[in-house]
């Protein structure tokens, strides 16, 4: 097993050369650089831009009329002469109603589209917040890992020494080859960690250079909201599903005026060959003696079922539209009160670690290595101490992790 050891080093500090020299061709960005370059880019924000544009497009059609018919007839419609022709001009009119109700439908289909533009471009900018917060988080847990391993190499060379020296133990030589080992191990999954956030970053921003973040004092530039008694109904996917509502109820108007009479209106002109008395006068008509007048009627629906099951299927929309908007404002809300639960709970852990935590660990970890270098504790014991002081400086950046991450999700249900 010992054999091995040196390969499995060399393995793993390549790793670490490789990926230090990777990351620095990283561009370093800050938040709102981040947000701008991804609400320029990203294809979601462009795909609701597009909705707008295209429902902006669709309300020019709202007075759209049916294509008018002309009608040409030549024939023996009035005598056996063969080239009478006539000449009909017609134009079908829907409803006004028709107009009033599909223009309506298109402005609440642009309102529609503009909520979910907002509810993209607020969604976008939340997560492009988590993932940059968690690459920052991901960064100190390296730093703080980097200082663990930088520990236990040092100890583990001390340990060799002593081994070689026949002041240790081949237990504790062991023991402490496998502590740097493990430790080296937790270094690499945190650089995959920081490489996982920096690719999230990265596909948000749709950029093809690497991404890193902005240095920063993560454990004291943590984030705070002010709780009050917030609500999430100007949500902007709430504003949506809200819109969604009058949409789906005026379709369901339309539908209803697509019921009543249209209207047509036309013109014709035609030839009548042949004799023809007139006020009491004897004419003979040729094909210059043109007839003309003009009609008009309207167009009544004579089977109602399939107009009257689209009502009830805009209906059921509406319904749905409703259910939906209840649902998801009934589980934003709890969203909300969860966070702001939770947001209060790492504020509180943040109080603790910062009063009575922190200012000790580095009193434990010059106390602890006083102890064993003194034989007044043993290397378990001070392999324990020390990885327990460890443990509580990770979990305290965890703490503030959790902390920024209800804090953003506050912000983002709250839309601020």
């Amino acid at each position: 097993m010992r054999s091995i050891q040196p390969f499995l080093s060399v393995i793993i500090i390549f790793s670490i050369n490789f990926y230090i020299a990777q990351n620095k061709q990283a561009r370093n960005y800050s938040l709102q650089e981040c947000i701008d370059y991804a609400l320029k880019n990203n294809e979601n924000i462009k795909t609701a831009n597009l909705n707008i544009d295209y429902q902006r497009q669709f309300k020019k059609a709202a007075t759209e009329i049916p294509k008018t018919t002309l009608v040409y007839t030549q024939g023996q419609f009035n005598s056996i002469y063969k080239y009478d022709n006539n000449i009909t001009i017609a134009q079908a009119i829907p409803n006004p109603m028709v107009f009033t109700t599909h223009n309506s439908l298109a402005k609440s289909q642009i309102k529609s589209s503009e909520h979910k533009f907002d509810a993209t471009k607020a969604e976008l900018i939340y997560q492009i917040k988590v993932s940059y917060y968690s690459l920052i988080y991901s960064n100190a847990v390296h730093e703080v890992l980097l200082k663990e391993d930088s520990i236990y190499e040092n100890f583990s060379k001390a340990v060799a020494l002593n081994y070689k020296s026949g002041q240790g133990t081949l237990l504790e030589n062991t023991t402490a080859e496998t502590q740097v080992m493990e430790t080296k191990n937790d270094v690499i999954e945190s650089e995959e960690d920081i490489n996982n956030f920096q690719i999230q970053l990265q596909t948000l921003m749709h950029i093809n250079s690497d991404v890193n973040a902005t240095n920063t004092d993560f454990d004291k530039d943590y984030l705070s909201v002010t709780i009050d008694s917030g609500s999430v109904s100007e949500h902007p996917i709430l504003k949506y599903l809200e819109e969604q509502i009058r949409v789906n109820g005026k379709i369901k108007s339309l539908e209803a005026a697509k019921i009543m009479p249209d209207f047509i209106a036309g013109y014709f002109n035609q030839s009548i060959y042949g004799p023809a008395n007139i006020f009491g006068s004897d004419y003979f008509l040729t094909t210059k003696n043109r007839l003309q007048g003009f009609l008009v009627g309207v167009t009544l629906p004579l089977w109602f079922y399939p107009q009257k099951s689209k009502i009830k299927a805009a209906e059921i929309n509406t319904k749905l539209a409703e259910s939906d908007f209840n649902y998801n404002s009934s589980m934003l809300t709890g969203q909300y009160k969860q966070a702001v639960t939770m947001y209060l709970k790492y504020r509180n852990s943040i109080t603790y670690y910062k009063t009575n935590v922190l200012g000790k660990l580095e009193v434990i970890f010059d106390q602890a290595l006083k102890s064993y270098n003194s034989k007044a504790i043993s290397y378990v014991e001070y392999l324990q101490v020390v990885s327990h002081a460890l443990t509580i400086q990770r979990n305290y950046l965890n703490v503030i992790h959790q902390n920024n991450l209800n804090a953003l999700k506050i912000e983002y249900l709250l839309t601020k």
